[in-house]
């Protein structure tokens, strides 16, 4: 870093921010990180047997952190967790319906016989979860002594970490289990459990391996990342915003009054000043518990002068209120703004999540149905898939529904006069038949 003084007492620092480059050579992996998680590559080996998550390995902490102190960041990530998960997963099969591609749910009792006995709702729900916070899943997979799927259970990706390759090795083997990753510099090797990376080459080779799967990402090698880390900067602002109000009712930075006072007011004929100053304090007193009446009220300004601010004679005590600057426009307007960025990081329209923005009026039934249907068909296609991998190789091990492949159940919307009657989300739909079809 380097300092410029333009003036007395006026300097200028500038430095140059790390480069964010990752260079490998050849096929040699051991040495390669994450681009998104800050970590530094290193010309040795590292300390860690793990790839840390981020320079101090708490990125999924200080995300977490983020979002919990933001009155609205959950809601984003639960909103887009609702739309990847949809109505729960099940058989489909892939069709051509009326020219256009389609997933078309099958029923098949089989299937569903095993989705009970896997508990495919709870996997549901914390996958969604995963993908949408994060942007990776983790999910161990357990085998019986016949070599048949035990059971799929989604582990938090902040206990997983990737055991580093090998010397010029590009695969990671194997992956690290402990709640204590993130909290410490380093973790012990007591004290995180080693389990195989699944192959699915060979599916049943590992009686427990994880299956880790994340969106390829360039310069993400080994972890995942979701779009919505890039508004960190914002969310931190709405929640510095929030902070500052907070801490204005809690300290009483505010002046509800001021009480301006004749300075010879509390002078009494014979009175020492020793007697003057505790008349003034109990007087004082009374005023500030006539003028507060609340718990963590604010500040009252008091001024002893002869005359007013505008050359007048002080006549007795006099009280003017002070107009309290928590409606500051400047500040709203900035948490309107970053809250508009944050729901623009997460692609999630701020009334699909329940959040009015501004000055909103109510959104249209019609608007809505077209947000719905843009998130789940458009914007949340390659998290569902995602979250259908796991289950994927767990049907082919079983060998549950054979001919068909796992995908979400799409959630139907159906506005009354709106919805198409050729749409299937129209409950009086009417199929175009094939002469219509050909006709066109």
């Amino acid at each position: 870093m380097s300092f410029k003084k333009i003036s007395r007492n006026v300097y200028v620092a500038s430095y140059a921010p790390q480069a964010g480059v990752l260079v490998t050579f050849g096929k040699d992996a051991s040495k390669a990180v994450d681009l998104a998680n800050g970590e530094k590559p290193s010309t040795t080996q590292a300390a860690n047997e793990y790839i840390r998550r981020g320079e101090h390995d708490d990125k999924l902490l200080v995300m977490h952190r983020l979002a919990t102190e933001s009155p609205n960041k959950w809601q984003f990530i639960t909103t887009r967790r609702n739309f990847i998960g949809g109505l729960g997963i099940g058989p489909h099969r892939k069709e051509i319906v009326n020219r256009e591609f389609k997933y078309v749910p099958v029923l098949d009792p089989a299937f569903d016989e095993w989705h009970e006995r896997l508990d495919l709702e709870v996997y549901l729900a914390a996958a969604s979860y995963q993908i949408a916070f994060c942007g990776e899943l983790n999910v161990l997979l357990t085998l019986t002594t016949d070599k048949k799927v035990k059971s799929l259970e989604v582990v938090d990706a902040m206990e997983v970490r990737a055991k580093r390759p090998e010397a010029k090795s590009n695969k990671v083997t194997k992956y690290l289990i402990s709640p204590r990753f993130g909290y410490e510099k380093k973790v012990p090797k007591a004290d995180y459990k080693e389990v195989n990376a699944f192959d699915p080459s060979a599916p049943t080779k590992f009686a427990q391996a994880l299956i880790h799967v994340k969106h390829p990402l360039p310069g993400q090698k080994y972890y995942g990342f979701e779009p919505w880390w890039g508004s960190a900067k914002w969310t931190s602002i709405s929640n510095r915003v929030t902070d500052y109000y907070d801490a204005t009712f809690e300290n009483g930075a505010f002046l509800t009054h001021h009480v301006d006072i004749p300075d010879d007011y509390f002078d009494q004929d014979g009175s020492t000043q020793e007697e003057q100053d505790e008349l003034r304090n109990k007087v004082l007193d009374e005023i500030s518990n006539t003028l507060i009446g609340l718990d963590k009220a604010n500040k009252i300004l008091f001024t002893f002068s002869k005359i007013t601010i505008d050359g007048r004679t002080i006549q007795g005590v006099k009280v003017t209120p002070i107009q309290n600057p928590i409606n500051d426009e400047a500040f709203i307007k900035m948490f309107e703004v970053a809250n508009q960025v944050q729901a623009s990081a997460h692609g999630v329209r701020p009334d699909l999540a329940g959040i009015t923005i501004g000055n909103q009026l109510g959104t249209s039934g019609k608007e809505i149905v077209a947000s719905a249907n843009y998130m789940q068909d458009y914007m949340t296609i390659f998290d569902k898939k995602l979250l259908c991998k796991p289950v994927l190789f767990a049907m082919r091990i079983d060998g549950v529904a054979e001919s068909l492949i796992p995908y979400v159940y799409r959630i139907t919307s159906y506005t009354q006069d709106v919805t198409p009657k050729t749409s299937p989300d129209n409950p009086n739909s009417e199929p175009e038949t094939k002469e219509q079809d050909a006709d066109k």
